[in-house]
């Protein structure tokens, strides 16, 4: 859906003729901090003892850091999570301590501005809902969606906060499309079964979102924001009408084309080169 933005070719075209990954070390070490702040999560929810240190550190206004620094997940514990696919790749020690160390830092200046609320609600929670969407020229067509939020906390208001990491580089222009990008988790949860919701302690409304970049050194958390909503309702629509009418446009600004990896597979690229 983000991806749309930018050429509505070249998404159809990576999701009908995908490649192998390779040995992408930004990848690498973006999906090894995702594992290793998954686990970090995990060892707290396991361990009642690490529940009661952090409670007891947080009554005394203690720094944290420390703390949480010494529970990061080590390199083996993270390689063990890794897919098939990628487990023989090299592990990125330098660049995965820093992410790391830099999100136990930010962990210990949220918990300490909600000490009494510290924890996630909801860790790497899978989304999956059925919605009757109005397309024109289609009608009402049954539409299933899917989404993996990163992380849910509580916010200030006892509304759900829905919080996303990534670990590449910020700039400005990224703020619209990743409040596109929270404006889809909070339709998932929106239309999402109530029992399933409840089951995890999610059914409430979503009045929150943010997200972090921890090798940028950026965090953001805002009120959800009703114009990034409807963008984003567009956007879905407009991708759904692609798929229905089997037409996916090139982009008309060229200079993307030179970022892009499969050129070779573009009609666009195809009849330059013929002409």
């Amino acid at each position: 859906l983000t991806s749309l933005g930018w050429c509505a070719q070249q998404m159809w075209l990576k999701q009908n003729y995908p490649r192998p990954m390779g040995l992408v070390k930004h990848l690498v070490v973006g999906s090894d901090v995702h594992e290793g702040l998954d686990l970090f999560y995990q060892s707290i929810d396991n361990s009642a003892m690490a529940i009661n240190s952090i409670a007891n550190l947080l009554e005394q206004g203690a720094d944290l850091t420390g703390y949480l620094k010494n529970m990061i997940p080590s390199e083996g514990a993270v390689i063990k999570k890794r897919r098939d696919d990628s487990k023989d790749f090299p592990f990125y020690n330098e660049d995965y301590y820093r992410n790391m160390n830099w999100l136990m830092e930010f962990e210990n200046a949220r918990m300490s501005m909600t000490p009494d609320k510290p924890f996630p609600i909801a860790n790497e929670v899978r989304i999956e809902t059925k919605v009757d969407m109005d397309i024109e020229g289609y009608g009402t067509i049954p539409i299933q969606f899917v989404g993996i939020i990163d992380r849910v906390f509580e916010a200030e208001d006892g509304g759900l906060m829905l919080f996303e990491l990534k670990t590449g580089k910020w700039a400005d222009n990224k703020a619209s499309g990743m409040r596109k990008e929270m404006s889809y988790y909070k339709f998932l949860i929106e239309n999402c079964d109530s029992a399933y919701l409840q089951e995890r302690g999610l059914d409430r409304p979503v009045t929150h979102w943010g997200w972090r970049f921890s090798a940028a050194d950026h965090w953001n958390i805002e009120k959800c924001k009703k114009i990034s909503e409807r963008a984003m309702m567009k956007m879905m629509h407009d991708l759904i009408k692609m798929y229905l009418d089997e037409h996916f446009p090139t982009t008309k600004q060229d200079f993307k084309c030179g970022w892009c990896d499969i050129i070779e597979l573009c009609p666009k690229y195809a009849i330059q080169v013929s002409e």
